[in-house]
């Protein structure tokens, strides 16, 4: 007992030392968390493998000698970590000789691997490869429980590293992929060689490119100080405003049409004029993106026309999407979260199951602005977001409903599992350690509990009960969870 007792009080301060380790330098911890398992379980070779597609990868090894190194393949099957696969679970053998139908396995045959322990590496429930130790030694005894649980609980804090390297990569390729699409735009914008305008709602021309100001005879700032309508020729204005009005009032979403600018040495300039227009996320315009195009060459005009309306058409999508993102920390913004509610409840009348939200504010986050600047603030809202985020996981819906404070949704969850994730968040933050200063949540928690034969509170109601729950919270010193129930409104701690 005093083994156990000691093996257990040592491999539970291990794993709390490799906990506090770097989690992005993934090579790093690899070699540590082999070297500190090799340590405590009295092996000689450890090794992080990557398992893809029947091929075992090693990622990582200590011992070994020369029989294996970084980087090696090898076919699963012709490894002791086939087991560990199939059984989806771990594998412990302290005398692989002993075993009849192991003593023919090539691992057997060529390093003669006595003792064997391995466990999964998982990453969205998916085995991605394993964490295992051996030996050339026979041990007298099968490994232990405590042992079993030890490589477990090392496998699984690896696997959140391996998850959290993946969301970082996936998260760096999305901005990359929102900078080619800026640069997309601008590119297509101020060099294009088809004129091309960004116009206001009243017809204030609100940025122009070179080839509108060749094209029309002003400058940029020329064109900048007025609206299309006075270099319009009169016969054209009536035709040009009344698809202008079918724009704003959404009976269209773009227009085409042949009309006569005033160049600005008194000419006349025909034109094939293409019309697109932007809206904001909540549905009202935004701005106008117009095309001009000298159709003297008729055919080369349509061509190009055709061509540029496809890629506009394209920048218009992406630029939607963008405003469905919370610029500062990636999350869904507050007008998406709206709606991502709406639709939860719907969904709660119709299936009667609760439906819960959650409110999250940073504590002294006015203070720690005024301490440490603003720029170091919005770095520790993206940090908090992406905490939040991986917290709550695919069981919630979390986006950023105000400057620090956070919003999340949890559909068919009832009070406790409401107030389990509140809590988790709230301890997740305070033990981050990528931010400047210790931070602390205040969380709102509002359950709303259907009931048979009563009228379901609407989600203003929801709101308005965690927008309380909040205060409360926050009244009682900060660094807390407060939950109140829609039909109630009873506080409770």
């Amino acid at each position: 007992m005093d083994d156990l007792r000691d093996f257990s009080v040592t491999s539970m301060r291990t794993l709390h030392q490799l906990s506090l380790l770097d989690q992005a330098d993934l090579p790093g911890l690899f070699q540590t968390y082999l070297s500190r398992g090799c340590e405590l379980l009295g092996l000689s070779v450890g090794i992080v493998s990557q398992i893809d597609d029947g091929q075992y990868r090693v990622s990582a090894v200590i011992g070994g000698g020369d029989a294996i190194g970084r980087g090696d393949v090898f076919p699963l099957g012709e490894t002791y970590c086939q087991a560990v696969v199939t059984k989806r679970g771990t594998v412990a053998l302290h005398h692989v000789g002993a075993l009849e139908e192991m003593r023919s396995h090539p691992v057997y045959q060529g390093m003669q691997l006595e003792s064997y322990i391995g466990t999964p590496l998982r990453v969205a429930g998916e085995v991605v490869g394993t964490l295992n130790f051996s030996d050339t030694g026979i041990r007298p005894e099968p490994f232990t429980m405590e042992e079993l649980e030890f490589i477990e609980l090392m496998a699984q804090s690896l696997s959140h590293a391996l998850e959290q390297d993946g969301l970082r990569s996936s998260q760096a390729q999305h901005l990359a992929d929102r900078e080619a699409t800026e640069l997309l735009f601008e590119a297509a914008f101020q060099h294009a060689a088809i004129p091309m305008a960004i116009v206001a709602p009243d017809g204030h021309w609100l940025r122009v490119n070179d080839a509108v100001c060749n094209l029309l005879g002003y400058s940029s700032r020329e064109l900048l100080d007025m609206d299309f309508q006075s270099i319009t020729h009169p016969d054209d204005l009536h035709k040009d405003l009344a698809h202008v009005q079918s724009l704003l009032c959404g009976e269209k979403s773009q227009y085409w049409m042949q009309k006569r600018y005033f160049h600005s040495n008194g000419e006349l300039v025909w034109a094939l004029l293409a019309v697109s227009i932007v809206r904001n996320a909540d549905g009202s315009p935004r701005c106008f993106l117009s095309q001009i195009k000298d159709i003297s060459p008729q055919r080369e005009a349509e061509s190009a026309l055709q061509a540029k309306r496809e890629e506009l058409e394209q920048i218009n999508q992406e630029l939607a999407q963008l405003a469905r993102t919370d610029n500062l920390t990636g999350l869904r913004n507050r007008a998406v979260m709206m709606e991502v509610m709406r639709q939860a409840h719907v969904s709660c009348g119709r299936s009667r199951e609760p439906l819960a939200c959650l409110l999250m504010e940073v504590d002294g986050f006015r203070q720690f602005n005024e301490t440490h600047g603003h720029s170091e603030g919005d770095v520790l809202l993206k940090a908090v977001a992406d905490c939040l985020e991986v917290t709550v996981g695919e069981g919630g819906i979390v986006g950023r409903y105000g400057a620090d404070v956070f919003m999340v949704i949890l559909p068919e969850r009832g009070l406790n599992a409401a107030l389990q994730t509140a809590d988790l968040c709230r301890q997740a933050v305070a033990e981050m350690t990528t931010v400047a200063q210790p931070l602390h949540l205040s969380v709102g928690v509002a359950v709303l509990l259907p009931e048979e034969g009563v009228a379901l509170p609407d989600t203003d109601d929801l709101l308005r009960t965690a927008d309380q729950a909040l205060y409360a919270a926050r009244d009682t010193g900060g660094d807390g969870v407060r939950a109140v129930r829609v039909e109630s409104l009873s506080v409770t701690a």
